[in-house]
């Protein structure tokens, strides 16, 4: 049985946190122009280490560069502007500003949500040249989730409509083997189907009280489970893949509450994870030198199976609930 030790556990996210601190030259937009992609992986990261309060100007650097259709670009000060970045780096702004209260940042967000609403597709899809459509329309049912929840506007039909529409269309790809998969950009469907799972099906079962979305989150998990490899990865030692496999975990056995099935699952994949890092910071796959977005990846996994460790409700890192 896989064992990891509290103290461990600890001590490995104080580094890479201090870590990922002593980069932010790579990640700050008061250091300068960034990758709006890296940006918003270490705004989780701030989040859950609950160190919101004492950075609010990382936060607030995102509204100078928000793009005048309300949207952002992958890279900050360039006008193309990207709706998988756009919706992430919103979310952020949505659960950071519960502490901030700026109102500049509202401002922000708010255009934001009228941009998402707008850029809804016929089938309920949402399109991003660079991205899956089920990969963006996926990160847009997360934003519409978040600004619902921490605006208090769960029953707002006109958000609801368009997030439940999010649903249907991603629903309609599901596999018989349980995945979703998409051929062009992650065959194996380990990170497209770990994606959805969390943030559109968790969130239609929350949101809109749709029941089969949590039997079809169990079928998808189940599936996930027979693709761990035995040394605990998933996606041929792909860190990424791996990190996004435990988190869905996590969240959705927490969720249905089946947490005594998937728990050791999910601690092979902590365990290797944490057993073949670099001293600070992770890489894309085992021995690649360490990266900001990979490594705040991995902190991120970290923190929540701290989070799940302790019995206390996985929906709330989601900002899924209050």
């Amino acid at each position: 049985m896989t064992t990891i030790d509290k103290e461990e556990l600890g001590s490995l996210i104080q580094s890479e946190w201090e870590y990922l601190v002593s980069q932010k030259g790579e990640w700050s937009l008061l250091e300068g122009k960034q990758d709006m992609e890296v940006l918003e992986h270490v705004l989780r990261c701030i989040l859950h280490l609950e160190m919101t309060k004492e950075n609010p100007e990382e936060f607030k650097e995102c509204v100078k560069v928000q793009n005048p259709d309300g949207g952002w670009s992958k890279e900050s000060h360039t006008e193309k502007t990207s709706m998988w970045i756009t919706t992430f780096v919103g979310l952020k702004l949505c659960r950071g500003n519960l502490i901030i209260k700026d109102p500049g940042i509202q401002a922000a967000v708010d255009k934001t949500l009228e941009f998402v609403l707008s850029m809804q597709e016929e089938d309920g899809h949402w399109s991003d040249p660079e991205w899956s459509h089920l990969d963006t329309t996926c990160s847009v049912t997360c934003f519409l989730t978040i600004y619902q929840v921490t605006q208090d506007k769960t029953r707002d039909e006109r958000i609801n409509k368009a997030r439940v529409r999010g649903f249907e269309f991603i629903k309609a790809w599901q596999t018989d083997s349980g995945l979703w998969k998409d051929d062009t950009f992650h065959p194996a469907g380990i990170e497209t189907t770990a994606h959805l799972m969390q943030y559109t099906l968790v969130p239609a079962y929350f949101m809109d009280r749709i029941e089969y979305a949590g039997k079809m989150c169990m079928s998808a998990a189940d599936s996930m489970v027979d693709a761990q490899a035995e040394n605990g990865s998933w996606d041929n030692e792909n860190t990424d893949h791996t990190m996004d496999a435990c988190r869905n975990l996590m969240l959705v056995s927490d969720t249905f509450k089946d947490k005594e099935k998937y728990s050791p699952i999910i601690a092979r994949g902590v365990r290797w994870l944490m057993d073949i890092k670099n001293e600070q910071g992770w890489g894309d796959f085992p021995d690649e030198p360490s990266n900001v977005e990979r490594t705040a990846d991995g902190l991120d996994t970290l923190l929540k199976y701290r989070r799940y460790c302790s019995g206390k409700p996985m929906s709330d890192f989601w900002a899924f609930s209050k």
